[in-house]
């Protein structure tokens, strides 16, 4: 029976998203605070396996990671505590997140976005803007319409190597596609299977634009993924709202 998102997935991610320039993606997000957060401390929001938040945390930021699912959580902590990073990871949704005090910057890297019903982003715009200090920024990123719609949805991929196999299948609906996922682990002489679901809600630029303003960010930029000017057929847009 499939489980809850990133189940099934959360030991093997790393290793799979690695593939995906990772290090360059980190550095951009780094940069990309750096340039426009005007203190040190942040939230990096669906944080999954913390990738992004260690970068952060060597990049001389006090950042922690918050994340839904428990299964990324407990890779998180054990990759951090591995590579002896004192970082505070800890479970929360999106639209509800609370902190003691107010934070500099929040991060949402990689699709964290798309998995936020088009009923429930203005919420959640609005949570993050409440937990932000008076300069603070909101940077995160999306799959593009485009990209779910004409390069994810009804179609499957695939990866096998010595250790797992993971193969997805993706169906498109009005504003979502729907995603099953199979990964299969080596464990001795044998393969592991686990399964899971995951919904990824279609955003547009245009949809994302009018509910950050809605929810009061007085500045809002669009770019292509890693910078430029973004096109129809981008896969990635990536997003700066600034509170003030």
């Amino acid at each position: 029976m499939p489980q809850k998102p990133y189940s099934a997935l959360s030991d093997i991610y790393e290793r799979v998203m690695k593939n995906n320039d990772y290090d360059k993606w980190a550095d951009y997000i780094v940069n990309l605070v750096k340039q426009n957060s005007n203190g040190n401390v942040g939230l990096d929001l669906a944080c999954g396996s913390g990738y992004f938040t260690r970068a952060l945390y060597r990049n001389g930021f006090s950042v922690e990671g918050v994340d839904v699912s428990s299964d990324m959580l407990n890779e998180a902590v054990k990759i951090s505590r591995k590579e002896g990073l004192n970082i505070l990871f800890r479970q929360g949704d999106m639209s509800t997140v609370k902190t003691l005090k107010k934070v500099d910057f929040v991060t949402i890297v990689n699709d964290g976005i798309n998995y936020i019903s088009p009923d429930n982003l203005l919420k959640t715009f609005k949570r993050i803007y409440s937990l932000l200090n008076k300069s603070g920024v909101l940077i995160f990123d999306i799959s593009s319409e485009y990209k779910l719609k004409n390069v994810i949805a009804n179609n499957v991929f695939a990866e096998d190597d010595e250790d797992e196999t993971y193969v997805w299948f993706n169906k498109l609906y009005d504003d979502r596609v729907e995603m099953d996922i199979s990964v299969f682990t080596k464990d001795g002489d044998r393969y592991v299977k686990k399964e899971e679901e995951q919904t990824q809600y279609i955003h547009t630029l245009s949809a994302i634009k009018e509910l950050l303003q809605t929810a009061g960010y007085k500045s809002v930029t669009a770019t292509n993924h890693m910078g430029g000017q973004g096109t129809s057929d981008s896969l990635r847009i990536q997003f700066i709202a600034k509170k003030q």
